[in-house]
Protein backbone atom coordinates (compact mmCIF):
# COMPACT_ATOMS: atom_id res chain seq x y z
CA UNK A 1 0.00 0.00 0.00
CA UNK A 2 1.20 3.28 -0.96
CA UNK A 3 0.64 6.08 1.83
CA UNK A 4 1.29 8.38 -0.48
CA UNK A 5 -1.05 8.00 -3.13
CA UNK A 6 -4.46 8.85 -3.13
CA UNK A 7 -7.27 7.63 -6.38
CA UNK A 8 -9.84 10.04 -6.86
CA UNK A 9 -12.80 8.97 -9.42
CA UNK A 10 -15.29 10.94 -11.09
CA UNK A 11 -17.95 9.72 -13.21
CA UNK A 12 -18.30 13.08 -15.66
CA UNK A 13 -15.74 15.02 -17.37
CA UNK A 14 -17.08 18.54 -15.41
CA UNK A 15 -16.22 16.94 -12.55
CA UNK A 16 -12.91 15.30 -13.74
CA UNK A 17 -12.05 19.04 -15.04
CA UNK A 18 -12.97 20.14 -11.60
CA UNK A 19 -10.27 17.89 -9.74
CA UNK A 20 -7.55 17.90 -12.75
CA UNK A 21 -7.84 21.97 -11.74
CA UNK A 22 -6.40 21.32 -8.55
CA UNK A 23 -3.52 19.20 -9.89
CA UNK A 24 0.32 20.23 -10.73
CA UNK A 25 2.77 18.26 -12.43
CA UNK A 26 0.38 15.71 -14.12
CA UNK A 27 1.37 12.96 -16.26
CA UNK A 28 -0.60 9.81 -17.66
CA UNK A 29 -0.09 6.45 -17.18
CA UNK A 30 -2.84 3.63 -18.76
CA UNK A 31 -3.94 0.88 -17.31
CA UNK A 32 -2.95 -2.59 -19.21
CA UNK A 33 -6.67 -3.02 -20.24
CA UNK A 34 -6.96 0.79 -21.78
CA UNK A 35 -7.98 2.47 -18.64
CA UNK A 36 -6.33 6.23 -19.02
CA UNK A 37 -5.17 7.64 -15.47
CA UNK A 38 -3.87 11.15 -14.62
CA UNK A 39 -1.23 11.46 -12.20
CA UNK A 40 -0.56 14.42 -10.36
CA UNK A 41 0.31 16.02 -7.27
CA UNK A 42 -2.06 18.19 -4.52
CA UNK A 43 0.02 19.21 -1.82
CA UNK A 44 2.18 16.74 -0.66
CA UNK A 45 -0.22 13.95 -2.03
CA UNK A 46 0.36 12.19 -4.87
CA UNK A 47 -3.39 11.82 -6.75
CA UNK A 48 -4.30 9.34 -9.97
CA UNK A 49 -7.13 10.80 -11.38
CA UNK A 50 -9.47 8.70 -13.81
CA UNK A 51 -13.26 9.15 -15.07
CA UNK A 52 -15.16 6.36 -14.65
CA UNK A 53 -18.34 6.93 -16.98
CA UNK A 54 -21.92 6.90 -15.61
CA UNK A 55 -23.53 3.73 -14.06
CA UNK A 56 -21.97 1.64 -10.90
CA UNK A 57 -20.97 -1.41 -12.88
CA UNK A 58 -18.52 0.93 -14.97
CA UNK A 59 -17.38 2.77 -11.63
CA UNK A 60 -16.74 -0.81 -9.75
CA UNK A 61 -14.51 -2.14 -12.57
CA UNK A 62 -12.56 1.37 -12.50
CA UNK A 63 -12.63 1.12 -8.95
CA UNK A 64 -10.76 -2.45 -9.20
CA UNK A 65 -8.06 -1.47 -11.53
CA UNK A 66 -7.20 1.70 -9.98
CA UNK A 67 -6.72 0.00 -6.71
CA UNK A 68 -4.76 -2.42 -8.29
CA UNK A 69 -2.95 -0.08 -10.00
CA UNK A 70 -1.53 2.36 -7.49
CA UNK A 71 -2.34 0.84 -4.31
CA UNK A 72 -3.72 3.89 -2.97
CA UNK A 73 -4.00 4.78 0.66
CA UNK A 74 -7.66 5.70 -0.15
CA UNK A 75 -10.28 6.15 -2.86
CA UNK A 76 -12.52 8.70 -3.46
CA UNK A 77 -15.66 9.33 -5.54
CA UNK A 78 -16.69 12.70 -6.18
CA UNK A 79 -19.08 14.28 -8.50
CA UNK A 80 -22.64 15.73 -8.49
CA UNK A 81 -25.90 14.01 -6.92
CA UNK A 82 -29.89 14.55 -7.08
CA UNK A 83 -31.15 16.00 -3.87
CA UNK A 84 -33.81 14.15 -1.96
CA UNK A 85 -34.39 16.50 0.85
CA UNK A 86 -35.83 20.34 0.67
CA UNK A 87 -32.77 21.02 3.30
CA UNK A 88 -29.96 20.82 0.81
CA UNK A 89 -29.42 23.45 -1.18
CA UNK A 90 -27.69 23.75 -4.57
CA UNK A 91 -23.71 23.29 -4.32
CA UNK A 92 -24.22 21.72 -1.01
CA UNK A 93 -21.65 19.05 -0.14
CA UNK A 94 -22.99 15.48 0.84
CA UNK A 95 -20.74 12.70 2.56
CA UNK A 96 -22.49 9.49 2.02
CA UNK A 97 -22.38 7.39 5.57
CA UNK A 98 -24.40 4.94 3.43
CA UNK A 99 -25.08 3.87 0.18
CA UNK A 100 -28.04 1.71 -0.77
CA UNK A 101 -28.16 -0.02 -3.73
CA UNK A 102 -31.47 0.67 -4.44
CA UNK A 103 -32.53 -1.66 -7.42
CA UNK A 104 -32.63 -4.69 -5.42
CA UNK A 105 -36.06 -5.72 -5.19
CA UNK A 106 -38.22 -9.14 -5.27
CA UNK A 107 -41.30 -8.94 -7.49
CA UNK A 108 -44.79 -10.46 -6.03
CA UNK A 109 -48.42 -10.30 -6.57
CA UNK A 110 -48.73 -7.31 -5.07
CA UNK A 111 -46.15 -5.40 -5.85
CA UNK A 112 -42.23 -4.82 -5.86
CA UNK A 113 -40.23 -5.03 -1.81
CA UNK A 114 -37.37 -3.53 -1.59
CA UNK A 115 -34.56 -5.95 -1.00
CA UNK A 116 -31.33 -3.56 -1.14
CA UNK A 117 -27.99 -4.15 -0.72
CA UNK A 118 -25.96 -1.36 1.87
CA UNK A 119 -22.82 -0.73 2.27
CA UNK A 120 -21.88 2.15 5.66
CA UNK A 121 -19.01 4.69 5.69
CA UNK A 122 -16.04 3.01 7.86
CA UNK A 123 -15.14 4.86 11.08
CA UNK A 124 -12.19 5.99 10.92
CA UNK A 125 -13.36 7.97 7.36
CA UNK A 126 -16.75 9.20 9.44
CA UNK A 127 -14.15 10.73 11.98
CA UNK A 128 -11.98 12.65 9.26
CA UNK A 129 -14.53 14.03 7.32
CA UNK A 130 -16.81 15.31 10.17
CA UNK A 131 -13.66 16.97 11.30
CA UNK A 132 -12.98 18.58 8.41
CA UNK A 133 -16.52 19.88 8.80
CA UNK A 134 -15.86 21.09 11.77
CA UNK A 135 -12.79 22.78 11.66
CA UNK A 136 -14.01 24.38 8.17
CA UNK A 137 -10.62 24.77 6.82
CA UNK A 138 -11.41 23.66 3.38
CA UNK A 139 -13.94 26.28 3.22
CA UNK A 140 -11.67 28.89 3.86
CA UNK A 141 -9.50 27.95 1.01
CA UNK A 142 -12.51 28.79 -1.43
CA UNK A 143 -12.43 31.77 -3.71
CA UNK A 144 -14.23 35.34 -2.21
CA UNK A 145 -17.84 35.77 -2.91
CA UNK A 146 -21.00 33.73 -2.14
CA UNK A 147 -20.95 31.87 1.43
CA UNK A 148 -19.21 28.48 1.18
CA UNK A 149 -21.66 25.36 0.57
CA UNK A 150 -23.09 23.79 3.68
CA UNK A 151 -21.89 19.97 4.30
CA UNK A 152 -24.31 17.16 4.77
CA UNK A 153 -23.83 13.66 6.36
CA UNK A 154 -26.25 10.73 5.41
CA UNK A 155 -27.30 8.13 3.17
CA UNK A 156 -26.93 8.06 -0.72
CA UNK A 157 -29.32 6.02 -2.84
CA UNK A 158 -27.70 4.87 -6.04
CA UNK A 159 -28.85 2.90 -8.73
CA UNK A 160 -29.12 3.57 -12.94
CA UNK A 161 -31.48 6.21 -13.04
CA UNK A 162 -31.04 9.63 -14.09
CA UNK A 163 -33.43 11.57 -12.00
CA UNK A 164 -35.16 14.97 -13.69
CA UNK A 165 -38.39 14.48 -11.70
CA UNK A 166 -39.76 14.91 -8.29
CA UNK A 167 -42.99 13.38 -8.78
CA UNK A 168 -42.05 10.16 -11.03
CA UNK A 169 -42.83 6.61 -10.15
CA UNK A 170 -39.21 6.02 -9.55
CA UNK A 171 -39.07 8.90 -7.09
CA UNK A 172 -41.92 7.29 -5.17
CA UNK A 173 -40.19 4.05 -5.04
CA UNK A 174 -37.46 6.01 -2.91
CA UNK A 175 -39.31 7.90 -1.15
CA UNK A 176 -41.32 5.04 0.18
CA UNK A 177 -38.25 2.64 0.97
CA UNK A 178 -35.29 5.15 1.29
CA UNK A 179 -36.85 7.79 3.04
CA UNK A 180 -33.59 8.72 5.21
CA UNK A 181 -31.65 8.94 1.95
CA UNK A 182 -30.32 12.50 1.07
CA UNK A 183 -29.35 12.25 -1.90
CA UNK A 184 -29.65 10.24 -5.52
CA UNK A 185 -26.62 9.11 -7.76
CA UNK A 186 -25.93 6.42 -9.91
CA UNK A 187 -21.87 5.40 -9.06
CA UNK A 188 -21.36 5.42 -5.62
CA UNK A 189 -22.67 1.64 -4.99
CA UNK A 190 -20.13 0.58 -7.52
CA UNK A 191 -17.85 2.11 -5.86
CA UNK A 192 -18.63 0.80 -2.28
CA UNK A 193 -18.79 -2.81 -3.85
CA UNK A 194 -15.33 -3.00 -5.10
CA UNK A 195 -13.96 -1.32 -2.08
CA UNK A 196 -15.34 -4.38 -0.13
CA UNK A 197 -13.83 -6.79 -2.26
CA UNK A 198 -10.25 -5.07 -2.19
CA UNK A 199 -10.07 -2.69 1.10
CA UNK A 200 -7.73 -0.13 0.95
CA UNK A 201 -7.46 2.18 3.94
CA UNK A 202 -10.10 4.81 3.46
CA UNK A 203 -12.81 4.68 0.80
CA UNK A 204 -14.75 8.02 0.45
CA UNK A 205 -17.81 8.90 -1.71
CA UNK A 206 -18.78 12.83 -1.59
CA UNK A 207 -20.95 14.63 -4.20
CA UNK A 208 -22.28 18.10 -4.42
CA UNK A 209 -25.88 18.52 -4.33
CA UNK A 210 -28.08 19.41 -7.27
CA UNK A 211 -31.11 20.43 -5.98
CA UNK A 212 -34.07 17.99 -6.63
CA UNK A 213 -37.52 19.00 -4.45
CA UNK A 214 -40.88 18.55 -5.13
CA UNK A 215 -41.11 22.14 -5.27
CA UNK A 216 -38.35 22.44 -7.30
CA UNK A 217 -37.87 18.91 -9.63
CA UNK A 218 -36.01 20.52 -12.53
CA UNK A 219 -33.32 22.65 -11.33
CA UNK A 220 -32.61 25.34 -14.52
CA UNK A 221 -30.31 27.97 -15.08
CA UNK A 222 -32.11 31.16 -15.94
CA UNK A 223 -32.24 29.99 -19.93
CA UNK A 224 -33.48 27.36 -18.53
CA UNK A 225 -30.96 24.10 -19.34
CA UNK A 226 -30.06 22.14 -16.18
CA UNK A 227 -27.68 23.15 -14.10
CA UNK A 228 -24.47 21.32 -12.41
CA UNK A 229 -22.14 22.46 -9.99
CA UNK A 230 -19.04 20.31 -9.88
CA UNK A 231 -17.58 19.75 -5.93
CA UNK A 232 -15.95 23.04 -4.89
CA UNK A 233 -11.95 23.14 -5.46
CA UNK A 234 -11.54 22.15 -1.94
CA UNK A 235 -14.37 20.73 -0.56
CA UNK A 236 -14.10 17.81 2.48
CA UNK A 237 -13.07 15.02 0.12
CA UNK A 238 -10.23 16.71 -2.13
CA UNK A 239 -8.88 17.95 2.14
CA UNK A 240 -8.13 14.55 3.08
CA UNK A 241 -4.70 15.43 2.73
CA UNK A 242 -4.80 17.73 5.57
CA UNK A 243 -6.06 15.49 8.22
CA UNK A 244 -3.50 12.14 7.05
CA UNK A 245 -0.54 13.51 9.48
CA UNK A 246 -3.01 13.59 12.58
Amino acid sequence: MNDTTIVILTAMNLEYRAVRAQLSDITARTHPMGTRFEVGQLSRCRVALALTGEGNQSAAVITERAAAEFAPAAVIFVGVAGALQPHLGLGDVVVATHVYAYHGATSQDDGLTARPRTWELSHRVHQIAAHLERTADWARQLPGGPPPPRVHFGPVAAGEIVHYSAVSGARQWLREHYNDAVAVEMEAAGIAQAGHLKPCRRSWCGASATTLTKANPLPTTPAGSHERRPMPPRSPPLSLRSSRRN
